[in-house]
């Protein structure tokens, strides 16, 4: 038999990886909003970096190094891409100021507007940057893109309390009944049990 070859990293895969985790701190972001304020402004610190350095790295680095020769609809898609990622900004800047004077923070409008630019992303503008460029451009813009990191990821250090049984939760892993609607994050064994009994 012969080697089975693996599959080339595209910069989709790269891409959609940095979406993903954007769209989990987003999550992670609502199910604290009745948190304690210190923990709430440190996921919202990690969703910001994470925010800021993908625009950041689809700007300077895929929209500045990509350059198609034949490809006349890109020049008209980047302009667009980067009034969305403008719009995007705006709204950040809004969630920050919320967050701030402690008000509650409706994400619902945001999540629209990054879902759909995503979408729009995955599905349409990196398939076809994978498939017109070279191997040897497209692997230089995927190790442009991995240099820019979160250095120190207090993440990691931001635990959450299950309301019921006071097991500590990553802010990934509660979840809202819909009888104590956001009010508390529940482990899924509390979660379950509150369900048992409802």
């Amino acid at each position: 038999m012969g080697d089975i070859k693996m599959k080339d990293e595209t910069i989709l895969d790269v891409m959609l990886k940095d979406h993903d985790k954007i769209l989990n701190l987003l999550d992670g972001l609502e199910k604290c909003i009745y948190q304690d304020k210190h923990i709430l402004k440190k996921i919202f610190d990690a969703f910001n970096w994470e925010l800021e350095k993908h625009l950041f790295t689809e700007e300077k680095v895929i929209f500045t190094l990509y350059e198609p020769e034949e490809q006349e609809e890109f020049y008209d898609i980047i302009p667009e891409l980067i009034i969305e990622h403008d719009k995007i900004q705006e709204k950040l800047k809004e969630f920050k100021k919320i967050i701030k004077h402690n008000k509650e923070c409706d994400t619902k409008e945001f999540i629209e507007l990054f879902t759909k630019h995503k979408n729009f992303e995955e599905e349409s503008f990196y398939p076809k940057i994978d498939q017109t460029l070279d191997e040897k451009t497209k692997k230089f813009i995927i190790n442009r893109i991995k240099e820019v990191k979160l250095v120190d990821n207090s993440l990691k250090n931001i635990k959450v309390k299950c309301f019921e049984c006071g097991k500590k939760l990553s802010i990934i892993e509660g979840y809202h009944h819909p009888k104590f609607e956001k009010r508390w994050l529940f482990c899924s064994k509390c979660y379950n049990k509150i369900d048992k009994k409802t």
